[in-house]
Order: structure tokens, then C-alpha cells, then sequence
């Protein structure tokens, strides 16, 4: 015997090419924002990432947030731990809260994956990153300040150099 279930809540749709907010530069790469916080009562937010190959984010543990990320094009490693997984377009990828992980485009070609973080707030770090033009190595150590401000502690990398990880 199966139930219907009727969803009162207002649902949100959003066609190809209608983005809330303009791209971003973020440490290499480039965001933009899909599903803002405001449109999900804080629940979460929607980023694109768009990474050159070679890009990723170093080793990092939340707090505050977990994360699900959809591979959409390229080629990009996960590690998480120790373990390491190769996804390509199609693959989901979920990140619990308090446990190391970090990715890396692998590819020879511009990859791009869709993340939700859940709750929503981390945005606020990467815009300030953005609008500061903060960049690695030279800026670290305000990166690693940012980062304290919203629970993310950086950690030893889990990855190989970018040359080697290929």
C-alpha cells in the first residue's frame, strides 16, 4: 500500500542560465551561487565551482556545515581521509562535517562541480576571499583567519602535489 504525500512548502525552480548572483573568483577558480541562502531559509545554498585543471581546495575540516557535491564535467579527485575516489560527470559525492577532505580537478580540461553546503554561511567566506582578491600562497595566513571565523580548520594536505596527483 503505497501514500500520497502532498508538499505544502513553495518549491523553487530555476532554469538553465538563471543564476542569483554574477561569478566569482575564488583561489584559482571561479563560483557562482545557484540557490542562495535567503531562498532556502538558511537550509543550505547551491554553489558552482568551475576549476581549471590542477584547482582544488587544500585540506580542510568543517564544523558547521556537511556537503554534497555533483561531479558535472571534467575529472576530479576526492580524498576523504584516506580514501580516494576518481569521479567523473554524474558522480555524488557526499562530505560529513568533521572530517578531513579536500578535491582537486585532475583533468586536462576545466571541470566543474555543483555543491550544496548545508547549512548555508559559507558563502560568506568565499565572497570575502573573492571581493579581498586573496590568493595562495601569498594571502595563508588571513585564508587560515577567514577560515577559523567559520569553523574550517586547515589540516596537513591529504593529496599530492598537484603534478604528482595526476
Amino acid at each position: 500500500m503505497f501514500r500520497t504525500l502532498t508538499l505544502v512548502a513553495a518549491s523553487l525552480l530555476l532554469g538553465a542560465g538563471s543564476t542569483p548572483t554574477a561569478p566569482f573568483p575564488m583561489l584559482g577558480g571561479t563560483m557562482t551561487i545557484l540557490v542562495t541562502p535567503e531562498q532556502t531559509n538558511g537550509a543550505s545554498v547551491t554553489i558552482q565551482v568551475d576549476a581549471p585543471p590542477g584547482v582544488g581546495p587544500p585540506a580542510h575540516i568543517h564544523t558547521r556545515e556537511d556537503e554534497t557535491f555533483v561531479v558535472t564535467q571534467g575529472h576530479f579527485r576526492f580524498w576523504h581521509g584516506k580514501q580516494v575516489l576518481d569521479a567523473e560527470p554524474g558522480t555524488v559525492v557526499y562530505m560529513p562535517r568533521n572530517e578531513a577532505h579536500q578535491f582537486r580537478n585532475i583533468g586536462n580540461t576545466p571541470g566543474t562541480v555543483i555543491a550544496t553546503i548545508m547549512p548555508a554561511g559559507l558563502e560568506q567566506m568565499f565572497l570575502t576571499i573573492s571581493q579581498r582578491n586573496l590568493t595562495v600562497p601569498k594571502d595563508l595566513p588571513e585564508i587560515v583567519r577567514l577560515g577559523t571565523q567559520y569553523g574550517i580548520t586547515y589540516v596537513a594536505p591529504l593529496a599530492p602535489p598537484a603534478a604528482a596527483s595526476q
